[in-house]
């Protein structure tokens, strides 16, 4: 198992539990890469996701291996979800409790209460035709033909964006963004993203959202409990510098300190697009160009702040641009620093008191930028965007006093996602996921085709993408294997 992300340990979790020896190996000193913790002093944030949804994909993973969630792990829910704040002046604060959201819904935007029940009703059918797809890579023109994708085309809103399909159901442009913001999530804009993705932000309003204790690395660390548990070792410090093969396998992974470590199957959990240029190199039978011409996602402006005072501010606060459309066409494509952005403020304070000591606050401010595709100059923009990104904070949320109580603070550019996290052009949320690069146009698929005794798990596998979807790659990729291996899982729920 090469990184010991989200999708490398579900993987071992799995393997372990159908009585398969497991090692991972990691090149950090600490688990989960983006998805680590960062401690600052007496304060600890969440390096990247910031929240999760769908908990019950994460209780079955346990489940599948004869474990209980809850054991390993205390969910708080985040409520509300987020506060909004729309250009023309509006909030609105939906809950992951509906009879809440209605309400609310009432408040800031009346008469649009059977619309909401007409957006969920349709995109809980819609979840429900999705799921069985999970089942197929798509790969193959036979996908296509099978049953459970015919049933789904009604579903699938082919030819629409998630803004056309949002404005079936909403008129209020501000209501449409509540329904669609959450593409940022991917690094993308709802203009551009499939229409198919409307059930992430229906997910979000559904399943709500939660905050382990302790950030969300914690839930890393369970998984990394219960390998250890069952004897599965993980590696920390270990680099793999080269993967070895002949035509048809992977014959062995080469550490940093020279060591050849051979198995009978490898699982791939690196930045997909790094990995093909520095672990296989000309080996891969995915060429550079390829790599180099697929569009990969925008990239994330990171502020963590240490600060001696508790802001009146919600678990989650997101604040709009004046225009979102032009703001994110900006950022996805043509790739230059916008001057009014979008803000995603997370303090985690409110609900969890282990993140910063009493009185205190760990925040941490995120802004859509361009990926390294842009040429910004990081070392030369990081200071003053940093300061227009502390003026839109204080003047949009009245914080006048913010930068007062800072104790402790740390940035992450792009280009350190990119140098220190080997994040292939510091596109956190890797390639887009448009159609034309899923399934058959994802090169993941090819390089799976190639190597038969090698799986890809994380972002750039089928599936991939939030941590619930990431979480089912595994479960994709470790059905390959039981497959190949002629296995009968004996957990099954």
């Amino acid at each position: 198992m090469i990184g010991a992300g989200p999708g490398g340990l579900a993987s071992a979790m799995r393997l372990i539990a159908e009585g398969y020896h497991v090692d991972i190996y990691e090149k950090n000193t600490f688990l989960g890469g983006r998805s680590s913790t960062l401690t600052l002093g007496d304060y600890r944030f969440d390096i990247g996701p910031s929240s999760l949804t769908m908990p019950h994909m994460l209780t079955s993973l346990f489940m599948e291996c004869n474990r209980k969630l809850y054991d390993y792990l205390t969910l708080l829910p985040i409520e509300p979800l987020y506060k909004l704040y729309f250009a023309s002046g509006k909030t609105f604060a939906p809950s992951g409790n509906q009879t809440k959201t209605i309400a609310e819904l009432n408040r800031a935007f009346p008469g649009n209460e059977a619309n909401f029940f007409r957006f969920m009703s349709h995109n809980a059918k819609k979840i429900l035709y999705l799921t069985p797809l999970l089942e197929y890579s798509f790969d193959n023109w036979i996908d296509f033909l099978r049953p459970t994708m015919l049933r789904a085309i009604p579903s699938l809103s082919i030819g629409k964006n998630l803004i056309d399909e949002t404005s079936k159901y909403f008129t209020d442009k501000d209501l449409r963004l509540a329904f669609t913001f959450q593409m940022k999530y991917m690094g993308m804009s709802p203009w551009e993203i499939p229409g198919i993705y409307s059930i992430i932000p229906f997910s979000e309003y559904y399943y709500g959202s939660y905050h382990p204790v302790g950030g969300q690395n914690q839930i890393l660390q369970a998984m990394a409990t219960a390998i250890r548990e069952d004897k599965g070792n993980i590696h920390l410090g270990a680099k793999v510098d080269k993967i070895e093969t002949n035509d048809r396998e992977i014959t062995g992974m080469r550490l940093e300190n020279g060591e050849l470590i051979e198995a009978d199957y490898y699982f791939l959990n690196a930045d997909f697009s790094y990995a093909m240029e520095n672990l296989l190199g000309s080996d891969s039978p995915v060429r550079k160009k390829t790599i180099e011409n697929k569009k990969y996602s925008a990239s994330a402006f990171m502020i963590y702040l240490g600060l001696s005072k508790q802001f009146e501010m919600e678990h989650q606060t997101v604040l709009f641009p004046e225009n979102y459309k032009v703001h994110a066409d900006e950022t996805v494509n043509q790739k230059v620093l916008s001057k009014d952005f979008s803000i995603h403020i997370t303090n985690p304070s409110v609900t969890d008191t282990t993140m910063a000591p009493i009185g205190h606050s760990a925040i941490r401010i995120m802004v859509p930028v361009p990926n390294n595709d842009s040429g910004i100059d990081w070392d030369k923009e990081s200071e003053p965007f940093k300061r227009k990104v502390f003026e839109a904070v204080k003047t949009k949320l009245g914080l006048t006093d913010l930068e007062e109580h800072i104790i402790v603070e740390k940035i992450i550019t792009p280009k350190e996602w990119e140098e220190d996290f080997n994040i292939y052009r510091g596109a956190i949320f890797g390639m887009i996921q448009s159609l034309r690069q899923s399934g058959a146009g994802n090169p993941a698929s090819k390089l799976q085709k190639k190597f038969r005794n090698l799986l890809v798990v994380g972002t750039a596998a089928h599936t991939g993408t939030s941590l619930p979807y990431i979480i089912e790659s595994a479960r994709f990729a470790t059905k390959k294997v039981f497959k190949k291996d002629h296995h009968t899982p004996a957990n099954r729920f």
